[in-house]
């Protein structure tokens, strides 16, 4: 919902307490305004800056770090189809210069799996599909209201909290069949409507907690991570793998986990991620002007 004090999840003993801007996402309404927008995130919890304060999730540190316009639009629960989604229904409009498409290893092909069974998901495939949404927040805001109180009259606190609990609607809905040609097709559509507003689609590759909380592990094979990563560096992506530029060499990689438990970063973990973002970004566009 826009404009409204938003208390999102708690893992390290605060709640995340934002105030949404005028389309619902995790930035300074200001944003919208900039004359020009240099940087837009798409991705999901992750992105949206899941349980640490304003401004301390990745794009606000990519917005700290560069002093650039940024625009966060991550959102808990999305998948790479509902990411393309967004890319059409709000970055086109502002056709930012840097696009950070964030792939999370932890649940975003088992996303795309049930984002496939939606049609009006599937619908973004098209080039020139859309629902103008970013036009049409008056009506997003009254139609999301409407859910919320539906659910607090159907539920009991309880079963309202199971009920929209993710992973728990992923454990009821069944997840079958190849995803990787769908995943390709995604991305590509992608690149080529970031490239046709002039822009570049930068691919991030954020790995989870369990890759570092086991032993002896092949990290090419884990989450098929090489294979991801082989997929879009063949779609001539610019690749920035957080696992090999963040958690690999870092002396303790579980601390930017809270209380080295499974969940999102740290702040501190954020923090390296967005550094890590700024420099793959920087290091691409030197390269582009020697070439």
């Amino acid at each position: 919902v826009s404009k409204k004090t938003t208390v999102y999840c708690n893992e390290s003993g605060n709640y995340a307490i934002f105030q949404s801007d005028r389309h619902g996402f995790n930035n300074p309404d200001p944003e919208w305004d900039s004359p020009q927008t240099e940087w837009a995130l798409t991705g999901d919890s992750f992105i949206q800056g899941a349980c640490v304060q304003p401004g301390e999730g990745i794009a606000g540190q990519v917005r700290s770090i560069t002093g650039e316009s940024v625009l966060n639009l991550g959102n808990g629960g999305n998948g790479p189809l509902t990411e393309l989604g967004v890319l059409k229904e709000y970055a086109e409009l502002r056709k930012p210069k840097n696009v950070i498409w964030a792939y999370y290893e932890g649940n975003d092909m088992s996303d795309l799996e049930r984002e496939a069974l939606n049609p009006l998901l599937m619908s973004y495939l098209r080039p020139k599909f859309s629902q103008n949404l970013i036009r049409r927040q008056t009506e997003i805001d009254s139609q999301i209201n409407k859910y919320i109180m539906g659910a607090e009259r159907e539920h009991s606190p309880i079963s309202q909290i199971k009920l929209l609990h993710l992973p728990n609607i992923r454990q009821q809905i069944g997840f079958n069949g190849p995803v990787e040609p769908l995943f390709i097709e995604v991305l590509t559509k992608a690149r080529d409507r970031v490239a046709a507003w002039g822009g570049k689609l930068y691919f991030v590759y954020l790995p989870e907690f369990m890759r570092y909380s086991r032993k002896a592990l092949n990290h090419d094979w884990l989450r098929k991570r090489g294979e991801i990563i082989k997929i879009a560096r063949k779609l001539n992506l610019s690749v920035i793998d957080i696992h090999q530029e963040v958690f690999e060499n870092h002396p303790d990689p579980l601390s930017l986990f809270p209380f080295r438990q499974r969940g999102h970063y740290t702040t501190e973990g954020y923090s390296e991620v967005a550094q890590a973002i700024v420099l793959g970004v920087g290091n691409e566009q030197k390269a582009e002007l020697y070439k």
